[in-house]
């Protein structure tokens, strides 16, 4: 099965898993590069109604002012992953073949989808995620989260792939608050994931829940920017605000637009951790902006279950 766009021409077997760039990797890659925008992200392509010959059912003509940005569109195919026996069936959009597909997304800091599957908004084409990994060491931890995840209940297996889905398309979005709204729900699905792996209370406030999640996966705390997430949240679901402003005025909090982005970087490491790959980036400090290396876990063998 073929996927894209992944731009590293990454190569390997794992489990039953192999993956291999397409023979012509090297110029798609350049076609994409070439269409995508100076801001590292390729944005959906401008498109028009044609009126039909209903006998030919071919176009005629442009019906006039119809040209639009695409709602959905395709990218090209990058690579082909094939897996000798897979939990689910093959192209379920929450099986195998999308665990791997949106883990490398993950890791890559892009966004990725089967290829007869289509994107919506814009897909970033220059890693937005602040994570810098070796070949080797993404394989590896491609291998270690796929006998992990199938261990888990078919519920579990479902939930932890729109996890990954969720985080990633959130890198789409063009405005803070939006970004925010997903990777707080990406938060809030990685914590009930942790109840049900690791049994405990569900039912607690919010804020305790960034406590709870950043002590048990060994995650670094920031009390003050929990307290402005939260905050955050807060007058987003429950007053229709972002950070004491009007949703697309302004903001009381000038650090508000970078809020997304710290989630986002707590999320990548709950992740990593919650899959037992305790690496050096899990504990380093996510409310930082810059590339931290995503390296393999001095200790093996570790599990959460």
């Amino acid at each position: 099965m073929e996927f894209g766009f992944l731009q590293v021409p990454l190569e390997g077997m794992f489990s039953g898993v192999e993956i291999t760039p397409l023979p012509d990797h090297k110029d798609r890659l350049a076609w994409l590069n070439q269409h995508s925008n100076q801001d590292g992200f390729f944005y959906p392509p401008q498109v028009s109604t044609y009126e039909i010959d209903l006998v030919t059912r071919k176009r005629r003509k442009k019906v006039e002012r119809t040209t639009r940005p695409a709602s959905v569109y395709h990218l090209p195919a990058s690579h082909q992953i094939s897996i000798d026996t897979p939990t689910a069936p093959v192209g379920n959009s929450f099986g195998d073949e999308a665990l791997i597909i949106h883990l490398l997304a993950y890791l890559y800091g892009t966004r990725l989808q089967f290829a007869k599957w289509r994107f919506d908004g814009r897909v970033p084409i220059k890693p937005v995620h602040g994570i810098s990994i070796r070949e080797q060491t993404c394989l590896d931890f491609l291998k270690h989260t796929y006998a992990w995840w199938r261990e888990l209940t078919a519920d579990q297996r479902t939930r932890f792939v729109n996890i990954l889905y969720v985080h990633t398309r959130a890198r789409s979005l063009e405005w803070e608050w939006d970004a925010f709204i997903y990777q707080y729900m990406t938060f809030d699905a990685l914590f009930r994931l942790h109840t049900e792996i690791r049994p405990s209370k569900s039912k607690i406030p919010h804020q305790q829940r960034f406590v709870v999640m950043c002590s048990e996966y060994g995650i670094q705390s920031n009390p003050d920017l929990i307290d402005k997430i939260c905050l955050a949240r807060n007058e987003l679901f429950h007053e229709a605000m972002w950070t004491g402003a009007t949703i697309g005025f302004d903001s009381a909090d000038r650090d508000a637009f970078y809020l997304p982005y710290h989630l986002a970087r707590l999320n990548a490491r709950i992740i990593c951790s919650m899959v037992g790959y305790r690496n050096e980036y899990v504990g380093s400090v996510w409310w930082a902006i810059g590339a931290f290396l995503f390296d393999k876990p001095r200790m093996t063998g570790w599990k959460d279950r």
